[in-house]
């Protein structure tokens, strides 16, 4: 009876080992972009947001030797935002900081993250005198080489 226990949880260990080791490796830089550039764009063409003239492709917020892709977009209607929050985690976004951890003032702020992408979105509704929606959507930091 005890060896069939051990056994038991020899089997169970093992099976552990072999899943964790088995987990899928962290996306590309070139598959992240990719993805990024997917949501992003099913976020456009399903809200009132437009993409942002001043949004380049890659920033330097990374160490030196990493680069990371990002866009964003905005509206200057509040109601824009309808919805976001539930399309992003339709998409499997994980809400992991909301508007009680940052509140400040006129700005009503969600992060959401992809496990699986390792993507994060940044949805920020401002009120007040000016109005609006910015959405940052980001890939983690990868190494340039």
């Amino acid at each position: 009876m005890h060896a069939c226990r051990h056994g038991l949880s020899a089997v169970l260990l093992c099976v552990a080992a072999m899943t964790a080791c088995t987990a899928s490796e962290p996306p590309t830089l070139e598959d992240a972009a990719r993805q990024l550039d997917s949501d992003g764009g099913a976020l456009l063409t399903s809200t009132g947001l437009r993409l942002s003239t001043d949004s380049p492709v890659d920033d330097d917020s990374c160490v030196p030797g990493q680069v990371r892709r990002y866009f964003r977009a905005e509206s200057d209607l509040a109601s824009a935002s309808a919805g976001l929050l539930d399309r992003l985690q339709a998409m499997g976004y994980d809400k992991v900081v909301d508007d009680l951890d940052l509140r400040d003032g006129d700005q009503d702020v969600s992060v959401l993250r992809n496990p699986e992408t390792r993507l994060t979105f940044e949805l920020t509704v401002l009120s007040g005198d000016r109005p609006g929606v910015r959405v940052i959507g980001k890939t983690t930091c990868y190494a340039t080489d």
